[in-house]
């Protein structure tokens, strides 16, 4: 018995970074995109950002994850991100900053339930 639940587990482990690896990429904006002249209709033209609303507002429970660089630039680059949602009628208690070493030269939108 003891054999069975050790293979189980061990499959387990192996098929885990498979589910993990299939979830499809989160949206991002790149920092090539965001360095253009911005207007609300540009920002709702832009798909990735349309995406990420669409998804937010399919749940009143669900929240936004802006994840940026950990630099000076990356957390303004957010702040400003965040700051234009909000002025496009998304709550900022919503949406939720995060610095993360992982994320350059863009911005990775996560809708969290």
């Amino acid at each position: 018995m003891f054999e069975h639940l050790l293979r189980a587990l061990c499959l387990s482990c192996l098929l885990i970074p498979l589910a993990l690896s299939a979830q499809p990429p989160a949206p991002s904006l790149d920092a090539d995109t965001w360095s253009r002249p911005r207007s609300a209709e540009s920002l709702i033209a832009l798909a990735p950002l349309r995406e990420t609303v669409a998804a937010l507002q399919a749940s009143a429970d669900r929240r936004l994850q802006i994840r940026h660089p950990q630099d000076e630039q990356g957390e303004l680059w957010a702040s400003e991100l965040r700051d234009w949602l909000v002025a496009l009628g998304i709550p900022s208690s919503r949406i939720e900053l995060r610095a993360d070493p992982g994320v350059t030269e863009r911005v990775d939108l996560l809708v969290q339930p």
